[in-house]
């Protein structure tokens, strides 16, 4: 996955937001199953991001399921999940002292992982969730950017 800055990765079209809806219609509110699988793939792909998180990575599951079912219900109100990627992404550089680099590993594992986790998985699923990740991390990596223009050291917050 190829970063973008936001002022090149437009919010997909209405027909990629419903196929990535489509993938987790069958993930219940508050189930961290997709969240699971995401570290699990994250980890096992780049082992040296896993000393970012807490030794206990259950909260943090259940903030990441929280958080990325929230952007994909949300998509409809661009400007409000934007501002709140923006607010996340300087958080996650501030206090994780998350990279750009990390960005297209966490992308890979978390397509992977809706593919593990969604009965309904296709190749055009997959797609629309490069598309939304693309947009999301832009937004991600302009709040990260404030961080970056301010750095303060790292901390494990999670």
């Amino acid at each position: 996955m190829t970063l973008r800055s936001i002022s090149e990765v437009p919010l997909p079209d209405q027909e990629t937001i419903d196929l990535v809806r489509q993938s987790c219609v069958d993930i219940p509110e508050g189930s961290t199953r997709l969240a699971r699988s995401f570290y699990d793939n994250l980890f096992a792909m780049v082992p040296e991001v896993r000393g970012m998180f807490s030794a206990d990575i259950k909260p943090q599951q259940q903030r990441m399921a929280d958080a990325l079912l929230s952007v994909v219900r949300h998509l409809d109100s661009p400007d409000e999940v934007a501002r709140y990627l923006q607010r996340l992404g300087l958080q996650h550089r501030r206090e994780l002292g998350v990279l750009p680099e990390h960005y297209p590993h966490v992308g890979r594992a978390l397509v992977r992982a809706v593919s593990e986790t969604s009965p309904t998985w296709s190749s055009s699923m997959s797609s629309a969730w490069v598309l939304v990740y693309q947009w999301v991390t832009a937004n991600m990596l302009a709040g990260a950017e404030l961080a970056a223009a301010s750095p303060t050291a790292p901390r494990r917050a999670h």
